[in-house]
């Protein structure tokens, strides 16, 4: 009985010592398993996707998911079970930390399954405010059981109910009505202002607000390229544009529902985005009601201190800004702002400002930020239409450089809604190569379709959106037509062997009669690999160092321009210089030192002291040590004139960490698995090695790793004459 109770004893003060050490914020995911369906899936696949591994991405939890999850728990030492319980999915989100779900989130807070019966919601459930349901066809819309299509419709509401909102999260609004409790389309929803029962069809949207119409402020229109902007019918892109409102006018502003602003303009209302509207100081209400993502608790809802004016997020080349919880930097990120977007300011410091966005208080860096009362130049004003590729604070190592070529022909990524000479130039170049579409000098539907058609011809990214990759293919003079037949070809990439088909060697015999230097081995080895990048660069294609079914039509096409073809070399002396003083290099360590300060995405600048030569990698995920990869085609160039052609070899380097400190760590050039940036020439990622405790490598990564460490001490050894146990 007395051993019992000690051990009753011991087992409490163990419970109680965890309870302590363990943060109340710390995050806890439900585990997930065979059958589960959902946004946390969907969060859970794209982190494995990002790492490389072959999973799609379709939110349900099946075979395929279970056997990727157990993989990738043998890799990180973890038991593998196939259930992605709170430490596998803790483990999965420190790698790739962009896919981590926002605390509160539906990904966090949705059930391990999609229930059968209607979401219910306790009695005491708060209400952000009520609508009514807008239909364009005023018909019903449907209530389903969670934020997500496909899932089971719990019932449907007629054009004009009233609904009570208790949560938005993008595109889905938690709503009750009628007896129903659950999710509709935020874009059917309309203010309780402006009820559909007494309001004009879609049709004649153009009136007047009536007196129930609230007026909380005005707006300038502030559009990237000083164009109109569109009034249209309703809050969703597919709306009819009503009428085109001119650069720098001021509007009446009656709602701000997620990215829509209901507004007035000579005596007619409708709805514009709201990125493109500079919200004056005094406004009633200075954030959108409808928020990305839902609304605190009552209880996490912040102490809103006195405003002290307007801000908006003002960053070079239009990336987002980081949002952060501390006036520091560090691992403190809330959230990442766009560009353009509009905060409340609650202090405004030299260095640092506290500010509100969406409900939620925190601090951004002053010098992103212009405030209200000041007139950008025209150089400077935000342009919300350009979407940044990464998440930065203004650190000089991180500026961004594009990962997709630029042209002077085209020369920003176009999209719904742009207008001018570009749009005009790309409707031109693609009606002669047959694609449907009219000259407008608008980026209309009719365009975004066309510009899809022309992706999946071209074997690009088919999202509608006219960015690098498709200007070079239609510059390229290798494009292929609207009638072109379908490409039969599968996607080969580095480290792939032959198959039935013997698609490989079939594509290495092609290369090799075009000159290019490479052996039939039925593997996609390294000299294929760059004879593929060789390729590319003297066709004209996107440098991807992947051959996709397009890049084979044109190695078979008969008329491929060969290895003999002149290309453009990088200068002797590009790269050179920007290294520090090797007494200024610190050893820092991985675990301690390197990993809690940076994070996916970042850029760093690398210097290869035996060559002289600098280049930057963008880390790709964070695990044992950092995956990383080229951020540009030119980087990739410089980094194999550094190191020699493509291999595992070993080489020690400097890296430039975001806060400016340099450090000693080893790499490779050598391609492998996937990687996230398409044209840099590189098609998969590489690894860099910072310092580690030995018994904890030769535990975990005996073999390379441990060469690794080897290398970074014999080098620190040489320029220092300190030995590291």
């Amino acid at each position: 009985m007395k051993r019992t109770r000690k051990f009753l004893i011991s087992t409490m003060a163990i419970v109680l010592c965890i309870a302590i050490v363990l943060p109340a914020s710390a995050s806890r995911y439900a585990t997930l398993r065979p059958g589960t369906t959902g946004e946390m899936v969907v969060a859970m696949q794209s982190a494995l996707k990002a790492l490389g591994y072959a999973i799609g991405v379709d939110g349900k939890y099946g075979k395929q998911t279970t056997q990727t999850v157990k993989e990738f728990q043998r890799k990180n030492k973890l038991t593998d079970d196939g259930l992605a319980g709170n430490m596998t999915l803790m483990e999965l989100f420190s790698q790739v930390p962009q896919y981590k779900p926002i605390q509160g989130s539906p990904a966090m807070t949705l059930p391990p399954s999609a229930p059968s019966s209607p979401v219910t919601q306790p009695e005491s459930q708060p209400s952000a405010g009520s609508a009514y349901v807008y239909t364009s066809n005023r018909g019903s819309l449907n209530v389903r059981n969670s934020p997500r299509y496909g899932n089971t419709t719990i019932g449907q509401l007629p054009h004009g109910t009233q609904v009570n909102i208790v949560g938005i999260s993008g595109l889905w609004t938690q709503i009750s009505a009628n007896g129903l409790q659950g999710y509709v389309v935020s874009t059917f929803l309309r203010i309780a202002q402006d009820n559909p029962s007494v309001t004009p069809a879609p049709s004649t949207p153009e009136q007047k607000p009536g007196p129930s119409v609230e007026i909380i402020g005005t707006a300038t229109v502030i559009t990237g390229n000083r164009g109109s902007l569109n009034l249209r019918d309703r809050a969703s892109y597919s709306g009819r544009a009503v009428l085109q409102i001119p650069y720098q006018a001021t509007v009446q502003v009656h709602a701000r529902i997620g990215q829509w602003s209901q507004v007035s303009y000579q005596n007619r209302t409708g709805f514009v985005v709201d990125s493109f509207l500079r919200h004056q100081a005094g406004n009633k209400t200075q954030a959108p009601t409808n928020t990305p993502s839902p609304s605190p608790a009552p209880s996490q809802q912040p102490n809103l201190p006195n405003a002290d004016g307007i801000a908006f997020v003002n960053t070079r080349n239009n990336r987002t800004l980081n949002f952060r919880s501390t006036p520091s930097e560090g691992r403190n990120i809330l959230r990442q702002i766009p560009a353009g977007e509009a905060l409340i300011l609650i202090k405004r410091g030299t260095e640092w400002c506290e500010v509100i966005y969406n409900g939620q208080q925190g601090f951004v860096m002053t010098s992103f930020l212009r405030f209200s009362g000041e007139t950008p130049a025209a150089s400077e004003t935000p342009q919300p239409t350009q979407t940044p590729d990464a998440t930065e604070d203004p650190v000089v190592t991180d500026e961004p450089t594009p990962e997709e070529p630029e042209s002077p022909v085209f020369p920003r990524t176009l999209r719904p809604g742009d207008r001018g000479e570009d749009v005009l130039e790309l409707q031109t170049r693609l009606i002669a190569l047959k694609y449907m579409v009219s000259k407008t000098s608008v980026y209309d539907s009719m365009t975004k379709e066309a510009v899809r058609h022309f992706q999946a011809q071209n074997s690009l990214t088919v999202d509608g959106l006219f960015g690098g990759n498709s200007a070079q293919m239609l510059l390229s003079g290798a494009a292929r037509t609207a009638d072109s037949p379908a490409l039969s070809y599968n996607t080969l990439r580095v480290d792939q062997r032959d198959g039935s088909d013997k698609a490989i060697s079939k594509m290495q015999q092609a290369l090799k009669d075009l000159g290019y230097p490479l052996s039939v081995t039925g593997r996609y080895d390294m000299p294929t690999h760059q004879a593929v990048v060789g390729f590319q660069q003297r066709n004209g294609l996107p440098i991807t160092g992947i051959a996709n079914p397009h890049t084979q039509s044109i190695i078979y096409a008969g008329n491929a321009k060969g290895y003999a073809t002149p290309i453009t070399e990088l200068g002797d002396s590009e790269g050179k210089g920007g290294g520090p003083s090797s007494s200024s290099v610190k050893l820092l360590h991985w675990f301690k030192d390197v990993k809690p300060r940076v994070a996916a995405g970042q850029r760093v600048q690398i210097y290869h002291p035996a060559s002289g030569i600098s280049f930057t990698i963008r880390f790709y995920s964070m695990g044992n040590h950092a995956d990383s990869e080229p951020n540009s085609w030119r980087d990739t160039q410089l980094m194999n004139r550094a190191f020699g052609a493509p291999s595992w070899n070993i080489n020690t380097v400097y890296v430039k960490l975001p806060d400016g400190q340099w450090t000693l760590a080893s790499m490779h050039n050598r391609p492998h698995l996937s990687g996230a940036i398409n044209a840099n020439g590189f098609g998969g990622h590489l690894c860099i090695h910072f310092l580690r405790d030995t018994d904890e490598v030769m535990k975990n990564d005996p073999d390379y790793g441990a060469s690794n460490q080897r290398a970074i001490r014999k080098a620190w050894l040489n320029m220092t004459g300190e030995n590291i146990d």
